[in-house]
């Protein structure tokens, strides 16, 4: 089903206001940067990680804060903990029988 121009005009002005909502589009920029480096400095500890922590949930924050959990729930329970909010954290299954894909 094809939307209307009014809808998609609609959806349009719902995705500004929710940019706006959040600070603006630097400020997007800026919350997706401190993502990338998070995921980066995650993948670079994963495999010490699953070597100490096999089968449990870590989560990891800005400046270093680091919890690691049985469940997901718990690790963002425990990240919060730390000050640091769930939207701003990484969180990783240390998977030691991880899925194969197929691409």
């Amino acid at each position: 089903m094809a939307l209307t121009d009014d809808e998609k005009k609609k959806l349009i002005e719902d995705a500004l206001a929710m940019i706006e909502e959040r600070g603006g589009v630097a400020a997007l920029h800026e919350d997706l940067a401190e993502f990338r480096q998070l995921w980066i400095r995650m993948s670079q500890e994963h495999p010490r990680l699953l070597e100490k922590h096999p089968n449990k949930w870590v989560a990891m924050g800005k400046g270093g804060a680091m919890v690691i959990a049985d469940s997901r729930d718990a690790a963002l329970d425990a990240i919060e903990d730390k000050g640091i909010p769930r939207e701003k954290a990484v969180v990783d299954f240390l998977d030691t029988d991880p899925p194969i894909l197929i691409l």
